[in-house]
């Protein structure tokens, strides 16, 4: 019988001391700023470029932020290339949207395979500079867009650059349109840019960015149109030997979140996010336009011959690219959009 109640007391004691560790927080597991348990959470970002672009070199700034400024409860891993769906753009920002990776820089371009309005920032001869582009997409064209997006079901974070695109090949100086005929030119995929290069006589294809630089060295194109330092970070200076440098179009840069991911962070988590994604961006617009002059002297260096249009020669382009304004128009309102919506969103880009 003593043992017996010797025995209880010893259970009773450890109840007793497990309840009271319980009730200390010693039996729970702690919550981060992440909405979480203690354990980190990783973010999985996917992106177009190589790992040596501004693009991969923004989020590497921007995945040390959020580690230091979560103090670990938030890591960033990326993913260049869109390694994560074998070198395809459009399964990467379908990725995102479907949770199957977390976050995504990719461009309007790419969005536009699945909405046409994004594709508006990339209307040919839309910006005259930099500058321009920047307040469109700072103001109510960016807030259009933002829009756009979070019906995709993902959440802006902030807006980089890829920037304007200038055409390489390795056949001849591009000065008018007469020079573009004939050419086998590497468009992204977007109805915009393929209309605009019809228009102006290339021979336009579209093909995976992963794909490009074989395709050229092999001549299965004879050129491509990018901002030189998304060119440069895929070596595209080794098969080509003439550039154009214009503002025939440009493209940005959309930072993005899943929206159910962002939904399970807290707020003070979903403000550092959203304050070094900003930041990201920042740093990549200004490292993009610092690196678009080194790469010119680099490639200039390397014996690629550039050509810059004068305003003569551009607006026998611009003439040449009216179509493709008025045909993009056209499919937003047979997309769905209602006149006036895409009345507004044109104004909200300067084009109305």
């Amino acid at each position: 019988m003593k043992k017996t109640l010797k025995v209880l007391a010893v259970v009773l004691c450890l109840t007793v001391s497990v309840a009271m560790l319980a009730a200390c927080g010693g039996g729970s597991t702690k919550k981060s700023s992440g909405g979480g348990s203690s354990k980190a959470t990783t973010l999985k970002v996917a992106f177009s470029a190589g790992d040596t672009s501004t693009w991969a070199t923004a989020l590497k700034k921007f995945a040390k932020d959020v580690e230091k400024d979560t103090d670990g409860k938030v890591k960033v891993q990326l993913y260049a290339s869109d390694q994560l769906t074998n070198g395809d753009q459009v399964a990467g920002i379908q990725a995102v949207i479907d949770g199957t990776t977390d976050m995504s820089f990719h461009s309007n371009i790419i969005w536009s395979g699945l909405d046409e309005q994004f594709a508006v920032v990339s209307l040919p001869f839309l910006f005259d500079s930099t500058a321009s582009a920047d307040k469109a997409l700072a103001g109510k064209g960016g807030d259009a867009l933002k829009s756009a997006l979070e019906k995709q079901g993902v959440v802006l974070l902030g807006v980089g650059e890829n920037g304007f695109r200038h055409v390489t090949n390795s056949k001849r100086e591009i000065k008018t349109p007469a020079d573009m005929k004939g050419l086998k030119i590497r468009v992204a995929g977007s109805t915009v840019l393929m209309d605009a290069y019809k228009a102006w006589g290339a021979d336009y294809t579209k093909a995976n960015w992963s794909e490009v630089y074989t395709g050229l060295q092999t001549g299965t194109y004879d050129g491509q149109e990018n901002p030189l330092p998304t060119a440069d970070s895929s070596s595209i200076q080794e098969v080509q030997k003439y550039c154009t440098y214009w503002t025939g179009s440009y493209d940005c840069l959309f930072l993005t979140m899943n929206k159910a991911k962002w939904d399970s962070f807290d707020k003070d988590t979903q403000d550092i996010l959203s304050k070094d994604a900003e930041a990201a961006c920042t740093y990549q617009k200004k490292l993009n336009r610092s690196e678009d002059k080194k790469v010119m002297t680099k490639w200039e260096k390397k014996g690629i011959k550039f050509h810059k249009t004068t305003d003569a020669e551009m607006n026998q382009f611009k003439k040449l690219s009216d179509p493709t304004w008025s045909a993009f128009e056209k499919r937003l309102v047979k997309g769905g959009m209602k006149q006036a919506d895409v009345d507004n969103l044109m104004s909200a880009f300067g084009a109305k």
